[in-house]
């Protein structure tokens, strides 16, 4: 790593722990292994496993567009990153309580309350979203940036390894084994919320707010330039990725995967992560598009992974390109956005990525209805076909230069 001041280590070291703390509450509720099995003791039901993941992504998309605007007329970002952590935290805190107190006697009433707080959850992961990459973008030189993204994967992957592991037991004790996932979550987000404190913000120039009808002509003025509708589009498709992902959990159990193998798929996928580590190297020395490329192909290979694979060897290569590309996707993508955002324009920009991820809040919806009528195998083609169309854009889009922009 080439010389930094101390602003730098400081901003990459609290940004790490951070990272690292929201992996761990990640692994405790993992929206493609725990919850999916939790909503499954609830409910057995395919389609309440994919609204699960529909009111976490549509929560998020919603909250861009409208934060962005406060966003950018604030002179400092962070309060934003504090309210969400805070929200999270209290969402999950809630849900704890919720699910040791109903779970057995009104399964439904849990439920519903969880796709609901989950909502909640996902809105203040999109305020949140909205100025996180604002912030990195100052505070991580670009030539950093592959190699934060990647370390942050890597030491995150290895910490909820372990968790994963030492989790075992848990996810074959319901309700009491998730409510302890849920408050150790609510633990690892206030240890996080420490690691982005530590994170130097110099103030922006003031800035009058725009009147909201404004900022969203500017956005669709912003959304309709060349580079930006490219790199929009493929982010779109790129979100087919989310048709299967509540499922292949799912599938490995009615394929006769006992319920305490979970830990191993949640261990494979964590550790699975720190290969970001070398993608995030390649797209300091090469350019972030390359990592697109990379995260497109394995993402891929995943569907096609769930449709060759069976019993635990074939699940975990399957949860193996799952934990590459679950944050890899999203690491890429935010790296090669600030590669040729102006800094007065990443919040907006961040949020049009966010809205252009706002579809994939149905597709576990439609996976789950998809599964009931004609069984998870068709929800895996599909999802192939999906991704082979989204990764054929992603080649399309022209290599970033470091060179432009104000951020990198």
């Amino acid at each position: 790593m080439e010389p930094v001041n101390g602003a730098v280590k400081r901003a990459f070291f609290g940004g790490i722990l951070h990272g690292v703390m929201l992996q761990a509450a990640t692994a405790l509720t993992s929206p493609s292994t725990v919850l999916p099995a939790f909503i499954a003791h609830l409910t057995g039901s395919s389609v309440a496993v994919g609204g699960v993941l529909s009111a976490l992504a549509l929560g998020a998309a919603l909250a861009g567009l409208p934060a962005s605007s406060w966003v950018e007329a604030a002179r400092r970002k962070k309060v934003f990153l504090y309210l969400a952590i805070w929200t999270r935290a209290g969402a999950f805190a809630v849900l704890a309580f919720l699910t040791a107190r109903y779970a057995l006697d009104s399964p439904a009433l849990v439920y519903t309350a969880l796709v609901v707080f989950l909502g909640l959850f996902a809105l203040a992961g999109g305020l949140g979203g909205v100025a996180y990459l604002p912030v990195i973008g100052k505070a991580i030189p670009p030539r950093l940036r592959g190699r934060f993204f990647g370390w942050r994967s890597l030491l995150g992957a290895l910490f909820a390894a372990g968790v994963g592991l030492a989790s075992r037991p848990l996810w074959a004790r319901f309700p009491d084994g998730y409510v302890l996932a849920f408050a150790l979550a609510v633990a690892a987000l206030t240890v996080g919320f420490l690691g982005f404190w530590m994170i130097p913000e110099r103030r922006d120039p003031p800035r009058p707010r725009a009147p909201l009808g404004r900022h969203l002509r500017g956005a669709w003025a912003l959304a309709r330039t060349p580079r930006m509708r490219g790199f929009l589009l493929a982010y779109l498709l790129t979100g087919l990725y989310y048709l299967a992902l509540p499922f292949y959990v799912v599938a490995a159990r009615e394929h006769g995967l006992p319920a305490a193998f979970i830990g191993y798929l949640v261990a494979a996928q964590a550790l699975a992560e720190g290969l970001n580590l070398w993608i995030g190297r390649q797209m300091d020395l090469r350019g972030t598009h390359v990592g697109l490329v990379y995260v497109g192909v394995l993402a891929l290979a995943i569907p096609i992974s769930a449709l060759l694979g069976t019993g635990l060897a074939g699940a975990v290569v399957t949860f193996v390109l799952v934990g590459v590309t679950l944050n890899g996707i999203e690491n890429a993508y935010s790296a090669y956005l600030l590669s040729f955002t102006r800094a007065r324009e990443a919040a907006t920009a961040t949020a049009l990525m966010a809205f252009a991820g706002a579809p994939r809040a149905l597709w576990p919806l439609a996976g789950g209805l998809i599964a009931s009528g004609f069984g998870y195998s068709a929800v895996f083609v599909l999802t192939a076909l999906g991704l082979a169309g989204a990764l054929f854009f992603v080649l399309r889009l022209p290599p970033d230069r470091p060179d432009l922009g104000e951020l990198g």
